[in-house]
C-alpha cells in the first residue's frame, strides 16, 4: 500500500487544498480522484502523486467532454 496525495486544482492552477489516502495501487487512486472531483465542485482537476511520482491528472473538462 502507498500513500497517495491528491491536489485539488482550481481553474487558475492553484491548489488550495490536498488530501492523502493510503490505497492499494494506481487504479484505486484513479477511482478516488474521481470521487474527489465530484465532491470538490470548485476543482477543475485533481492531480495525484505517489510520493514524487506523478500518477494522473483527472480533469473536469475531460470528464464533461466524455459524457
Amino acid at each position: 500500500m502507498s500513500i497517495y496525495t491528491f491536489y485539488c486544482r482550481r481553474p487558475d492552477g492553484a491548489a488550495p487544498s490536498f488530501e492523502a489516502y493510503e490505497l492499494e495501487g494506481d487504479q484505486a487512486a484513479a477511482a478516488q480522484a474521481q470521487v474527489l472531483l465530484e465532491q470538490h465542485m470548485s476543482a477543475s482537476a485533481i492531480e495525484v502523486y505517489d510520493k514524487d511520482r506523478p500518477v494522473l491528472t483527472r480533469s473536469r473538462a475531460a470528464r464533461s467532454a466524455a459524457a
